[in-house]
C-alpha cells in the first residue's frame, strides 16, 4: 500500500498493490497496478476537539467539580464519628416523635369512636 501526493494538484493518491491476472494463455502476463484518488476531505480529516476526561468524565465541566465537592463533603461528614452520633440521635428523636404522634392519633381515634358509640346509645 502506498500513498503519495501529486505535487501539482496536492491531491492524495493510493496505489493498490499489484495483482497477478489468472491468465493461463499468456505465461508472461504482467501485473497491473491501479491508482485511486483519495477524496480531499479524507486526507485533511482531523479528530474533533476531545474534552479532557478522566475515566470517561468531563473534568473541565463545572457540574463535575460541584458534584465532586459535594461528594467529598458528604464522605467527610459520614466518616466523622461526631456527625454519625448526631445523625443517629436525630433519627432516634424523629422515630420517637413519630411513634408518639401515632399513639396520639390512636387516642383521638378511640375518643372519637367512644363519642360516636355514646351518641348512638343515647339516641336509642
Amino acid at each position: 500500500m502506498a500513498y503519495y501526493i501529486d505535487p501539482n494538484t496536492q491531491q492524495m493518491y493510493y496505489q493498490a498493490p499489484a495483482q497477478e491476472q489468472p491468465n493461463t494463455t499468456e505465461p508472461a502476463a504482467t501485473a497491473e497496478t491501479k491508482v485511486y484518488a483519495v477524496p480531499q476531505n479524507a486526507a485533511v480529516q482531523q479528530d474533533p476537539a476531545v474534552p479532557s476526561t478522566f475515566l470517561g468524565l468531563d473534568v473541565s465541566s463545572s457540574t463535575f467539580w460541584t458534584g465532586a465537592a459535594l461528594g467529598a463533603g458528604v464522605a467527610l461528614l459520614m466518616t466523622s464519628e461526631t456527625v454519625q452520633k448526631a445523625v443517629v440521635k436525630t433519627v432516634s428523636k424523629g422515630i420517637a416523635a413519630a411513634s408518639a404522634g401515632v399513639e396520639e392519633l390512636k387516642e383521638k381515634f378511640e375518643d372519637a369512636k367512644a363519642e360516636v358509640e355514646s351518641e348512638a346509645a343515647g339516641k336509642k
